[in-house]
């Protein structure tokens, strides 16, 4: 099913910042068919930018430091994904810990209510 065209208007800035997120991506993306369709974005809207604003000095400085601040959350985005899996990973050791030592309790009472031992470890946590 080929798709028709959608025109949509858009704000300058919107349209510089979705160029300059493409910029990025065509740095950060390896696969040929998923650049290639960067490539194309980037192009078509690079296009139509040209077409109704004229770029001067001032535009170029903010379209630069726009870029400059999408490429730090880009680089952050990685980051917090890198970090979310880590965190995971502690999450479900940590829990595992508790319940081991759960277990381990249990196993201690019961040896102590067998042998009859004058002391036992009393352990009051609250659930998780």
């Amino acid at each position: 099913m080929k798709t028709n065209k959608i025109y949509a208007e858009s704000s300058v800035g919107d349209l510089i910042d979705r160029i300059s997120i493409l910029e990025i991506k065509k740095l950060k993306v390896t696969n040929k068919s998923d650049l290639a369709h960067v490539n194309k974005e980037c192009q078509i809207l690079k296009k139509i930018l040209k077409k109704n604003i004229k770029v001067d000095k001032k535009l170029k400085k903010l379209w630069k430091n726009l870029k400059i601040v999408n490429s730090k959350v880009w680089d952050l985005e990685d980051q917090k994904r890198l970090t979310q899996k880590y965190l995971e990973k502690l999450a479900k050791l940590a829990k595992d810990v508790y319940k081991l030592n759960d277990d381990r309790a249990k196993i201690k009472l019961k040896i102590n209510k067998l042998t009859y031992s004058n002391i036992r470890e009393v352990k009051k946590y609250a659930k998780y």
